[in-house]
């Protein structure tokens, strides 16, 4: 798994993957804070700003979709359930 940061791409096994720019900020914002538990308000707040005033289950999409994305590396988003999520290798 490799993210380029000035590319703004994301590599699986060398193959790019291609990602909304919510899916890139969301994934960066998560391996950035790797090994931290980070609640959906935290995430909400970091990559969608305070003045989001949406639905904080757009977290949980986003994540959703970002595993499908990560293939066999989809493990690496951990869901800590009643909390929210981790980055972990």
């Amino acid at each position: 798994l490799e993210i380029d940061t000035l590319g703004h791409t994301l590599f699986v096994d060398g193959e790019k993957v291609d990602l909304t720019a919510k899916e890139y900020d969301v994934l960066l914002y998560l391996a950035n804070n790797k090994g931290i538990v980070l609640t959906r308000d935290k995430i909400l707040n970091a990559v969608w700003g305070y003045d989001y005033f949406g639905e904080d289950r757009t977290v949980d999409w986003q994540i959703k979709l970002l595993r499908n994305k990560l293939g066999k590396y989809r493990e690496m988003i951990h869901t800590i359930r009643g909390v929210g999520y981790k980055f972990d290798e």
